[in-house]
């Protein structure tokens, strides 16, 4: 009959200061700043709402900011001059079209006190 502590021989010998315990690391919180969906209005309502402060916070690259005072200008510019020409809905139109104008004013003057 095998001695019970015949198995050991096959066993490397084991010290105790090699026994250990890997404690995993803290994990990070979740990010509560995530990207919402598109395919429904509320997300795409809440991606806009985001659009929209990143820009007015002077988040927003030099290219965007450069662009759409191009783009909305250049519409409140048309608007303006076809306002004065007595046009009374392109009044209305000028004042839906100065919105992102004074949006893309905050984030210029925060881009560029930033910068300063």
């Amino acid at each position: 009959m095998a001695d019970p502590n015949d198995f050991n021989d096959y066993l490397p010998e084991q010290k105790p200061e090699e026994y250990s315990i890997e404690i995993p690391a803290d994990q990070s919180p979740l990010n509560l700043d995530q990207v919402p969906s598109g395919q429904d209005v509320m997300g795409r309502i809440e991606q806009r709402g985001m659009a929209y402060s990143r820009l007015s916070r002077g988040l927003a690259p030099w290219w965007i900011l450069i662009s759409g005072w191009v783009v909305f200008g250049g519409l409140a510019l048309g608007l303006l001059k076809m306002a004065l020409a007595g046009n009374v809905l392109s009044w209305v139109l000028l004042g839906i079209v100065v919105l992102p104008l004074i949006i893309l004013a905050q984030g210029t003057l925060a881009k560029v006190s930033a910068r300063s």
